[in-house]
Protein backbone atom coordinates (compact mmCIF):
# COMPACT_ATOMS: atom_id res chain seq x y z
CA UNK A 1 0.00 0.00 0.00
CA UNK A 2 2.77 1.97 1.21
CA UNK A 3 4.63 1.48 -2.33
CA UNK A 4 1.21 2.34 -4.28
CA UNK A 5 1.14 5.73 -2.26
CA UNK A 6 4.81 6.64 -3.12
CA UNK A 7 4.71 5.56 -6.82
CA UNK A 8 1.33 7.45 -7.34
CA UNK A 9 3.43 11.23 -5.96
CA UNK A 10 6.26 10.11 -8.27
CA UNK A 11 3.95 10.08 -10.59
CA UNK A 12 2.56 13.68 -9.62
CA UNK A 13 5.72 15.02 -9.26
CA UNK A 14 6.89 14.41 -12.50
CA UNK A 15 3.52 15.74 -13.97
CA UNK A 16 4.28 18.91 -12.08
CA UNK A 17 7.94 18.72 -13.57
CA UNK A 18 6.73 18.64 -16.68
CA UNK A 19 3.90 21.56 -16.29
CA UNK A 20 6.63 24.03 -15.28
CA UNK A 21 8.49 23.58 -17.55
CA UNK A 22 6.02 23.85 -20.47
CA UNK A 23 4.68 27.25 -18.60
CA UNK A 24 8.67 28.81 -18.37
CA UNK A 25 8.98 27.98 -21.99
CA UNK A 26 5.69 29.71 -23.21
CA UNK A 27 6.30 33.09 -24.13
CA UNK A 28 4.04 35.54 -23.43
CA UNK A 29 3.73 38.64 -25.80
CA UNK A 30 1.75 41.21 -23.48
CA UNK A 31 4.78 41.45 -21.61
CA UNK A 32 6.00 43.24 -24.80
CA UNK A 33 3.16 45.89 -25.19
CA UNK A 34 5.23 48.34 -23.88
CA UNK A 35 7.66 48.36 -26.07
CA UNK A 36 4.97 48.12 -29.62
CA UNK A 37 3.55 51.28 -27.95
CA UNK A 38 6.51 52.90 -27.02
CA UNK A 39 7.89 52.67 -30.93
CA UNK A 40 4.93 53.08 -32.28
CA UNK A 41 4.04 56.21 -30.59
CA UNK A 42 7.90 57.16 -30.55
CA UNK A 43 8.05 57.00 -34.50
CA UNK A 44 4.07 58.20 -34.72
CA UNK A 45 5.21 61.47 -32.86
CA UNK A 46 8.27 62.19 -33.89
CA UNK A 47 6.72 61.99 -37.77
CA UNK A 48 3.95 63.89 -37.33
CA UNK A 49 6.39 66.55 -35.33
CA UNK A 50 8.93 66.55 -38.04
CA UNK A 51 5.90 67.77 -40.54
CA UNK A 52 4.73 70.61 -38.22
CA UNK A 53 8.15 72.05 -37.46
CA UNK A 54 8.73 71.91 -41.04
CA UNK A 55 5.58 72.30 -42.91
CA UNK A 56 4.29 74.54 -41.03
CA UNK A 57 6.62 76.27 -38.63
CA UNK A 58 9.10 76.67 -41.25
CA UNK A 59 12.25 75.51 -38.38
CA UNK A 60 15.10 74.52 -41.17
CA UNK A 61 16.40 71.64 -38.85
CA UNK A 62 12.91 70.04 -38.08
CA UNK A 63 14.47 66.43 -38.48
CA UNK A 64 15.93 67.25 -35.35
CA UNK A 65 13.00 65.33 -33.88
CA UNK A 66 14.00 61.99 -34.33
CA UNK A 67 16.46 62.19 -31.85
CA UNK A 68 13.94 60.24 -30.04
CA UNK A 69 14.93 57.72 -31.49
CA UNK A 70 18.53 56.62 -30.03
CA UNK A 71 16.53 56.89 -26.54
CA UNK A 72 14.02 54.59 -27.19
CA UNK A 73 16.62 52.78 -28.29
CA UNK A 74 18.00 52.60 -24.94
CA UNK A 75 14.92 51.89 -23.80
CA UNK A 76 14.61 48.77 -25.50
CA UNK A 77 17.94 47.68 -25.04
CA UNK A 78 17.26 48.25 -20.99
CA UNK A 79 14.47 46.50 -21.08
CA UNK A 80 15.36 43.22 -23.54
CA UNK A 81 18.88 42.85 -21.61
CA UNK A 82 16.27 42.83 -18.13
CA UNK A 83 14.30 40.28 -19.35
CA UNK A 84 16.92 37.88 -20.86
CA UNK A 85 18.75 38.40 -17.46
CA UNK A 86 15.29 37.51 -15.54
CA UNK A 87 14.62 34.73 -18.50
CA UNK A 88 14.27 31.16 -16.92
CA UNK A 89 14.50 29.22 -20.20
CA UNK A 90 14.63 30.71 -23.92
CA UNK A 91 11.20 29.41 -25.93
CA UNK A 92 12.12 28.83 -29.73
CA UNK A 93 9.21 31.58 -29.86
CA UNK A 94 11.86 34.10 -28.07
CA UNK A 95 14.86 32.96 -30.18
CA UNK A 96 12.76 33.24 -33.61
CA UNK A 97 10.86 36.94 -32.56
CA UNK A 98 14.83 38.14 -31.32
CA UNK A 99 16.24 36.84 -35.06
CA UNK A 100 13.31 38.85 -36.86
CA UNK A 101 14.00 41.69 -34.68
CA UNK A 102 17.63 41.77 -35.11
CA UNK A 103 17.36 41.42 -38.96
CA UNK A 104 14.51 44.29 -38.86
CA UNK A 105 17.46 46.68 -36.95
CA UNK A 106 20.15 45.53 -39.30
CA UNK A 107 18.01 45.92 -42.22
CA UNK A 108 16.80 49.56 -41.09
CA UNK A 109 20.46 51.08 -40.33
CA UNK A 110 21.42 50.09 -43.72
CA UNK A 111 18.83 52.13 -45.60
CA UNK A 112 19.66 54.98 -42.74
CA UNK A 113 22.49 54.89 -43.62
CA UNK A 114 21.79 54.92 -47.50
CA UNK A 115 19.69 57.47 -47.18
CA UNK A 116 21.75 60.14 -48.62
CA UNK A 117 22.37 57.95 -51.94
CA UNK A 118 18.39 57.15 -51.46
CA UNK A 119 16.33 60.80 -50.51
CA UNK A 120 14.90 60.51 -47.34
CA UNK A 121 11.35 60.27 -50.06
CA UNK A 122 13.26 56.73 -50.76
CA UNK A 123 13.84 55.63 -47.35
CA UNK A 124 10.48 56.17 -45.69
CA UNK A 125 8.57 54.10 -47.95
CA UNK A 126 11.34 51.28 -47.23
CA UNK A 127 11.12 51.79 -43.40
CA UNK A 128 7.38 51.54 -43.80
CA UNK A 129 7.52 48.05 -45.28
CA UNK A 130 10.05 47.12 -42.95
CA UNK A 131 7.92 47.85 -40.31
CA UNK A 132 5.10 45.72 -41.98
CA UNK A 133 7.19 42.89 -42.55
CA UNK A 134 8.77 42.92 -38.97
CA UNK A 135 4.94 42.93 -37.36
CA UNK A 136 3.47 40.64 -39.73
CA UNK A 137 6.30 37.82 -39.32
CA UNK A 138 5.96 38.69 -35.10
CA UNK A 139 1.60 38.38 -35.61
CA UNK A 140 1.92 34.84 -37.12
CA UNK A 141 4.62 33.45 -35.31
CA UNK A 142 2.83 34.43 -31.72
CA UNK A 143 -0.74 33.71 -33.41
CA UNK A 144 -2.01 37.20 -32.82
CA UNK A 145 -4.04 38.45 -36.24
CA UNK A 146 -4.23 41.73 -35.58
CA UNK A 147 -0.45 42.10 -35.63
CA UNK A 148 -0.17 40.25 -38.93
CA UNK A 149 -3.06 42.37 -40.36
CA UNK A 150 -1.29 45.73 -39.21
CA UNK A 151 1.99 44.44 -41.00
CA UNK A 152 0.48 43.86 -44.05
CA UNK A 153 -1.77 47.51 -44.12
CA UNK A 154 2.02 49.40 -43.25
CA UNK A 155 3.69 47.45 -46.11
CA UNK A 156 0.27 48.65 -48.34
CA UNK A 157 0.81 52.23 -47.08
CA UNK A 158 4.85 51.72 -47.86
CA UNK A 159 3.91 50.76 -51.15
CA UNK A 160 1.47 54.28 -51.75
CA UNK A 161 4.18 56.37 -50.08
CA UNK A 162 6.88 55.64 -52.96
CA UNK A 163 4.50 57.60 -54.99
CA UNK A 164 4.41 60.72 -53.04
CA UNK A 165 6.19 63.15 -51.57
CA UNK A 166 8.37 63.86 -48.63
CA UNK A 167 5.63 65.94 -47.03
CA UNK A 168 2.90 63.49 -47.35
CA UNK A 169 4.90 60.80 -46.20
CA UNK A 170 5.67 62.02 -42.92
CA UNK A 171 1.61 61.54 -42.55
CA UNK A 172 2.30 58.02 -44.24
CA UNK A 173 5.03 56.67 -41.64
CA UNK A 174 2.74 57.91 -38.46
CA UNK A 175 -0.37 55.82 -39.91
CA UNK A 176 1.71 53.00 -40.88
CA UNK A 177 3.41 52.44 -37.22
CA UNK A 178 -0.45 53.20 -35.95
CA UNK A 179 -1.89 50.09 -38.10
CA UNK A 180 1.76 48.00 -37.13
CA UNK A 181 2.61 49.14 -33.53
CA UNK A 182 -0.03 51.26 -31.91
CA UNK A 183 -3.36 49.18 -32.67
CA UNK A 184 -2.37 45.81 -32.04
CA UNK A 185 -0.10 46.50 -29.16
CA UNK A 186 -3.49 48.56 -27.46
CA UNK A 187 -5.31 45.40 -28.18
CA UNK A 188 -3.08 43.00 -27.05
CA UNK A 189 -4.64 41.10 -24.30
CA UNK A 190 -3.53 40.89 -20.59
CA UNK A 191 -2.20 37.82 -21.35
CA UNK A 192 -1.29 35.75 -24.20
CA UNK A 193 0.84 32.63 -24.37
CA UNK A 194 2.04 30.71 -27.26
Amino acid sequence: MKEMEQEKLKVEESLNIISEMISTTKYNISQDKFIYLMWGYAVAFSSFGHYILQYQLDVKMAWLVWFTMPVAGIVNAIYFSRKKKNAKVLSFTDRALASVWKSFVAALFIFLFASPALGWDGVYPILMVLYGIGTAITGGIIKFRPLSIGGYLSMLVGFVAFYLGFEIQLFLLSLSVIFSFIIPGHLLPKKLNV
